[in-house]
């Protein structure tokens, strides 16, 4: 393994035995030369190569094998077969808690975390302030971990993993735990090491997280890596993946044929196509047509800031429907959500659509978005969820923002400002 390569999998599987019965076990150890045991398969055939540097994340339905894949890394599973090289120091937060012993006090579990990752009693001394001050726990410090409530524990268990000089982060899902707040420090902190040149392993269900923070991205499922690349892409799959898992039970039950797709529809996405689009759905509903254009009905592909615009969605019903929501989402460039609404979210109750019939329905969005080129996503569903048709970033358009403003969107601030001399009183604005 090259120095440039912080972790390298090679044909990674992790086999799981289970015993219908205790004393299935039993006659195993007794008679090595025939198996009791059903083999549970929880990762099969992992190849990886994670760059110095980098921050990949891991996204997966529960069960796809992404916390034991991490927990090998990490150092804590053994492979079944296959070769695991680690190039630098880890820090793992994989479950709340783990690591911590309950009888001992916060002090006495940092330090013996700190241990456990190599750092010297003084290291450790030297950085416990710092600790103690991310985790903001107060006096709690002093106290058995096991009067903590779950939300001190993932305060105290991240500022350890956080501030002990890692080479090597590994985050499973732990964040979702704690409140807003601390969150938001957490993943200040996250950036702050990604700046540093940390490597990151980044499991998490926010797929807004993974976007923003992470040069790639993993797919798991079913103990398989079914896909790594650009995090946008993945992430839409993923979506893809969580949708034909819902759709299948339906389609069985109803026994639905494949659905003739007419040529108008069928030409307005090929004209849309590109390598990058991805589109899904059981095609109950399917989307013949989508537009933007201005209040007057023109079709544009330039917006400005301030005005308002229509995202127009034209559908046909392939079935009878009653449960029918339509729904968009605009996104950046680099896939992250800047609005994302549905008919159920306005409350907006569609009618009852017969096989063959057609549904217009018009979002009038005002555009707060400043400069830059966006997308939008086009979803058909069910209540239940059930997705009829989904397509990706399947318009692109531009917006104009004559006012310069920083950021993803142009909040209309207005400045009012009063001059005078300081009397010891401070005085009051008028509102805006």
């Amino acid at each position: 393994m090259g120095e440039e390569i912080a972790i390298s999998l090679k044909n990674i599987s992790k086999c799981y035995k289970r015993y219908a019965r205790p004393v299935d076990r039993l006659k195993e150890i007794l008679l090595p030369g025939k198996s009791h045991a059903q083999e549970f398969w929880a990762l099969r055939d992992i190849n990886l190569e994670i760059p110095k540097g980098e921050t990949l994340g891991i996204i997966g339905q529960n069960g796809s094998g992404k916390s034991t894949l991490l927990q090998i890394i990490a150092g804590t599973l053994t492979p079944t077969t296959g070769e695991v090289r680690i190039n630098g120091r880890v820090s793992a937060l994989l479950e709340l808690g783990s690591g911590f012993n309950p009888e001992f006090t916060g002090r006495q579990n940092v330090f013996f975390n700190g241990r456990i990752l190599g750092l010297s009693r003084d290291e450790i001394q030297a950085k416990f302030d710092d600790i103690a001050a991310f985790a903001e726990i107060g006096d709690f410090i002093e106290h058995p971990v096991k009067t903590y409530s779950s939300g001190m524990v993932l305060r105290l268990a991240f500022a350890v993993v956080a501030n002990t000089e890692p080479s090597i982060l590994i985050v499973d899902e732990a964040l979702a735990v704690g409140d807003v707040k601390f969150q938001a420090r957490c993943m200040k902190r996250i950036r702050q090491l990604k700046e540093q040149g940390v490597t990151i392993l980044f499991v998490s269900h926010d797929s807004g997280s993974v976007k923003m923070l992470c040069e790639s991205a993993v797919l798991m499922n079913h103990g398989r890596m079914l896909e790594i690349g650009n995090p946008k892409e993945v992430v839409n799959h993923y979506i893809a993946l969580l949708s034909s898992a819902q759709n299948e039970p339906e389609m069985e039950k109803q026994n639905i044929e494949e659905i003739e797709i007419f040529n108008n529809e069928e030409d307005f996405i090929k004209n849309k196509e590109d390598n990058s689009m991805h589109r899904h759905g059981n095609k109950l509903a399917i989307i013949k047509h989508v537009k933007i254009n201005d209040l007057e009905g023109q079709e544009i592909t330039k917006l400005e800031t301030g005005k308002t615009f229509q995202i127009s969605v034209f559908l046909e019903a392939q079935a009878e429907l009653s449960d029918l929501i339509v729904g968009i989402s605009i996104r950046n460039l680099m896939g992250l959500v800047i609005y994302g609404t549905n008919t159920q979210l306005l409350n907006i109750k569609l009618p009852d659509l017969k096989k063959r019939q057609q549904l217009t329905v018009i979002f009038q969005v005002p555009c707060y978005m400043n400069k830059g080129v966006c997308t939008v996503t086009i979803g058909i569903h069910s209540e239940e969820g059930l997705s009829y048709d989904w397509i990706d970033e399947l318009i692109v358009f531009e917006v104009n923002n004559s006012i310069s403003c920083d950021g993803l969107i142009d909040l209309h601030s207005k400045i009012k400002f009063s001059s005078q001399e300081y009397d010891g009183i401070v005085p009051r604005l008028e509102k805006i």
